[in-house]
């Protein structure tokens, strides 16, 4: 059994997401595929990475999945230029459109899939 839970990204909320990653056991880091969102996807990562490191975890070592959300708009960048800023561990990534549902479940998927791996004493 393992919970799930949503944050914002934003770098002003976190204080609010400190609690909660202790105990994780995987993350989903969901990006907004806007060009002009991508300093702020960028920060909220080294955010996220800094604050998982505080807290005694490595990003490169706990399942991660990267989420490319909002695909369907017509500022959105290429997935190459969003994998080349933020997929630096090379974990799985999905594009997504989270008003219809594109892209979630196979996020979640993944990310469960990996957790019960590593919980069953594999590696990813």
């Amino acid at each position: 059994r393992f919970h799930l839970y949503t944050v914002p990204g934003q770098v002003v909320y976190d204080s609010l997401r400190r609690p909660l990653i202790r105990g994780l056991d995987g993350v989903i880091f969901v990006a907004d595929s806007q060009a002009e969102r991508m300093e702020e996807n960028v920060s909220a990562l080294d955010n996220l990475e800094k604050n998982l490191e505080m807290q005694g975890y490595n990003l490169s070592e706990i399942p991660l999945v990267l989420q490319y959300n909002k695909r369907d708009l017509p500022n959105a960048l290429p997935v190459a230029d969003l994998r080349a800023a933020l997929n630096r561990f090379n974990a799985p990534d999905f594009e997504a459109q989270a008003s219809s549902g594109k892209g979630v479940m196979e996020s979640f998927k993944t990310v469960s899939k990996a957790i019960i791996t590593v919980l069953k004493g594999g590696e990813l």
